[in-house]
C-alpha cells in the first residue's frame, strides 16, 4: 500500500523518519524481550545474614571428610541462595585496596567465623547493568538512595558478582559465590536473540532505504550509458523521491533537446548530401563531352570520388543501423561470410576461430562493420587476417593487417568522421574517412569496444561485442 503523504517527502526526512523507527523498533523488541525472557534477577542479603551463613557452609565442610563436601553443601537449605566449591589452593583475590562493601563484608565474616582475616578472601566486581550472572545487593544501612553515579561506584551496596573464599581446616577452601540456576542459559539465549533481532530490523530498514535511494540512480545510470550509445532517448518514469523526480524530468529534457539537436545537424547535411546528386548527375554529363580523354578520366575520377563521399555520407547519417532490431545471430558465420566475399573478389583474407559464436546483434549493422574493417585492412595492409574468440561473456575479434599502422597520437582522430590520416594510410587508397567512424558507431550501440594496436607484425583493430545480460 501506497502511503501519498510518504511518496511526498523528500529524502532527508525520510532518513530522518528511518533513523527514529530503527531505534523504536529497536527498543520495542528490547522491551518485548523483557517481559518474555526476563534479565538475570538480584539476590539481596546484609552482611548479618551473609556471616551466618558462610559460618554455617564453614561449619558443614569441615566436619564432612573431603570426598563428601559437595554433597554435603549440596543437600543444604543454603543452595536455594548460594553455590559452593572447593578449591585446593588459595583464589587469586586482591585485598589490598576492597571497595567499602568488600571490607563490612568481610569484617562481619572475620568477626562470626573467630578468624584471622588472612583466612577470609571477599572479591566483587563493579556493578554496570544487569548481566548474565545473579548481582548481589549487599544491604547496610536502611533506608538509603543512591542515584546512577552512586550505585556504578566503588562504594555501591549493588556489585555485579560477589565472590567469598575461607580456609578450612585441611589448608583448603571454600568458594561462595550467588547462585545462578536456571538464569544463566535463558539470559544468555536472550541476549543472543536480542543482539540477533536487532542488527536484523537495522539491516532491513537500511537495505530497503539504500535500495529507494541506489535503484533510481542505476537507471539514471543506464539511461546515460544507453544515450551515449543510441540516438533514441530513453525516458526516465516512475521516480518516487521529489529529488530523483526533478532529476529524472531534468534528464529526460536534455535528452530530448540533444535528439532534436543532432537530427537538425543530421538532417540539414543529409539533405545538402542528396541535393548534391543532381549536380554530380550533370557534371558526370558534362565530363563525357569533355575533348582530352585524360582531363576527362581526371574529372570523373573526382565526381565519383564525390559520390561515394555523398553515399557514405547519407548512409551514416541514416538511423537505420539504429532501428534494426535485435535478432540471435551466428557471429562467426557472418564473419566467414565476409571473408569469403573479400577472396572472391581477389583480396588476400583469412579466417581463424570457431565455426559457429551466437550472439543476439543487429546483424546488418554489424556486417557493415566488419565491411569496413576488413576494407580497410585490405587497402592499406594489403593481407588481412581475422580472428574469432570466444570469451563465453563476449566475442572478441581482431582484424589484423601488415601495413604500416597508425601514430599512437593519430588514433583517436583516426575515428573522427571525414579524417584522412596522411602519414601512412594516405588519400591514395581511396576512401571518405567514415569507415572507422561508422564501425565505432555500430560497435558502441551494442555496448562493445574497439580498440586501434600497433604492434610487431602490422595493425591490428580489436572488436569486443559483449553478450547480453
Amino acid at each position: 500500500m501506497r502511503l501519498p503523504l510518504w511518496s511526498k517527502l523528500k529524502l532527508a526526512p525520510r532518513l530522518a523518519i528511518l533513523i527514529v523507527a530503527t531505534a523504536v523498533a529497536a527498543k520495542f523488541l528490547d522491551e518485548t524481550l523483557q517481559h518474555v525472557l526476563p534479565p538475570s534477577g538480584f539476590l539481596v542479603v546484609n552482611n548479618e545474614w551473609l556471616a551466618k551463613t558462610a559460618t554455617e557452609a564453614e561449619h558443614i565442610a569441615d566436619q564432612t571428610p573431603a570426598a563428601d563436601r559437595l554433597a554435603a553443601l549440596a543437600g543444604s537449605p543454603l543452595t536455594q541462595w548460594l553455590k559452593f566449591d572447593i578449591l585446593a589452593e588459595a583464589p587469586d583475590f586482591p585485598q589490598d585496596d576492597l571497595p567499602k562493601l568488600a571490607r563490612e563484608a568481610k569484617a562481619a565474616i572475620v568477626r562470626a567465623l573467630d578468624r584471622p582475616p588472612e583466612d577470609v578472601l571477599v572479591r566483587t566486581e563493579f556493578f554496570k547493568e544487569p548481566e548474565v550472572k545473579t548481582n548481589v545487593v549487599v544491604m547496610s544501612d536502611i533506608p538509603t538512595f543512591m542515584d546512577t553515579e552512586i550505585l556504578m561506584s566503588r562504594d555501591s551496596m549493588v556489585v555485579g558478582d560477589l565472590n567469598i573464599a575461607i580456609r578450612l581446616k585441611d589448608q583448603s577452601w571454600l568458594m561462595i559465590s550467588p547462585t545462578e540456576a536456571g538464569l544463566t542459559p535463558l539470559t544468555y539465549f536472550r541476549n543472543l536473540i536480542s543482539l540477533i533481532l536487532t542488527f536484523f530490523i537495522v539491516a532491513i530498514f537500511s537495505i530497503w532505504m539504500a535500495r529507494s535511494i541506489v535503484k533510481p540512480l542505476s537507471n539514471l545510470a543506464a539511461a546515460a550509458e544507453k544515450l551515449g550509445r543510441e540516438r533514441e532517448t530513453t525516458p526516465i518514469g516512475g521516480m518516487k523521491l521529489p529529488e530523483f523526480a526533478a532529476i529524472a524530468d531534468t534528464f529526460n529534457e536534455m535528452q530530448a533537446r540533444l535528439k532534436k539537436f543532432v537530427d537538425e545537424r543530421m538532417q540539414m547535411l543529409a539533405a545538402i548530401s542528396h541535393d548534391l546528386r543532381t549536380p554530380l548527375t550533370r557534371l558526370r554529363l558534362y565530363a563525357e563531352s569533355v575533348p582530352n580523354k585524360a582531363q576527362r578520366a581526371q574529372i570523373l575520377s573526382d565526381i565519383s570520388d564525390m559520390e561515394t563521399m555523398v553515399a557514405t555520407s547519407l548512409a551514416f547519417m541514416s538511423d537505420e543501423i539504429h532501428r534494426e532490431p535485435y535478432s540471435a545471430v551466428d557471429v562467426a558465420s557472418l564473419v566467414i561470410s565476409q571473408c569469403d566475399t573479400f577472396c572472391d573478389s581477389g583480396r588476400k583474407v583469412t579466417y581463424k576461430g570457431p565455426d559457429h559464436a551466437q550472439l543476439t546483434c543487429r546483424p546488418v549493422a554489424l556486417r557493415r562493420a566488419f565491411s569496413n574493417l576488413i576494407d580497410n585492412g585490405c587497402k592499406y595492409g594489403g593481407e588481412v587476417c581475422v580472428s574469432l574468440t570466444d570469451k563465453g561473456s563476449s566475442l572478441i575479434i581482431e582484424i589484423r593487417d601488415n601495413g604500416p599502422g597508425i601514430p599512437a597520437d593519430q588514433m583517436e582522430r583516426a575515428f573522427a568522421p571525414f579524417q584522412r590520416l596522411e602519414a601512412s594510410r594516405n588519400r591514395e587508397t581511396g576512401g571518405t574517412g567514415l569507415g572507422l567512424t561508422i564501425a565505432r558507431d555500430v560497435v558502441l550501440s551494442h555496448g562493445g569496444d574497439i580498440q586501434l594496436v600497433n604492434d610487431a607484425t602490422g595493425f591490428l583493430v580489436r572488436v569486443e561485442l559483449p553478450r547480453p545480460r
